[in-house]
């Protein structure tokens, strides 16, 4: 099944995110954290810019990094059978209820 992860709010605004369901990446990634898309589930996310400088400088043992995460909430669900679109949005303030 393909899924297309949609992008409202947040450092990830404006982002599509798409792919096979079963294959290894971005896309398989959300699907899985959200449990398959589920309405309301909240995931963690990284920033561009924090997967960025991760690989440029790489993980660094002696010092950690620490990047704000960035929680986004399933809002949309719809599924038609080949093709999976979940739209999300961006939580401020983090993933506290």
């Amino acid at each position: 099944m393909r899924v297309i992860f949609k992008f409202k709010g947040g450092p990830l605004d404006g982002k599509t995110v798409s792919g096979d369901a079963g294959e290894p990446g971005e896309a398989q990634r959300y699907y899985v954290l959200t449990y398959h898309g589920r309405l309301g589930q909240r995931f963690r996310t990284a920033s561009e810019y924090a997967v960025n400088v991760l690989v440029r400088k790489g993980l660094q043992m002696e010092e950690s990094h620490r990047f704000q995460p960035h929680y986004y909430e399933v809002i949309d669900r719809i599924d038609n059978g080949d093709v999976l679109l979940v739209r999300t949005e961006y939580v401020p303030g983090g993933g506290r209820r």
